[in-house]
């Protein structure tokens, strides 16, 4: 059996960059997830980046009459619809 020969610092110092920018990237403390989570919901929604909680609420009431599963609406649309407005309007209770 060989040994691997002994790796290189910089691809050491390469992984250790790499694995850093991924647990960064999934953290809360990552100021573009809240960003990119905010633009998801208001896309699931339908509604543009300036939206009111006023807007946000009668959007998400007009499409949980038009999407809840009683009423023949798919559930997995409803839990999205769902989970985007609690999502946009957690900073405004």
């Amino acid at each position: 059996m060989r040994s691997q020969p002994p790796r290189s610092f910089v691809s050491l110092l390469w992984d250790f960059v790499r694995v850093g920018a991924r647990t960064f990237w999934h953290s809360s403390a990552n100021p573009a997830r809240d960003l990119l989570q905010r633009q998801q919901a208001l896309h699931e929604l339908g509604l543009p980046a300036s939206a009111t909680p006023d807007q946000i609420k009668r959007r998400y009431r007009y499409l949980a009459k038009r999407n809840h599963p009683d009423r023949g609406g798919d559930v997995q649309r409803m839990q999205r619809i769902i989970a985007a407005y609690e999502f946009l309007m957690k900073d405004h209770h």
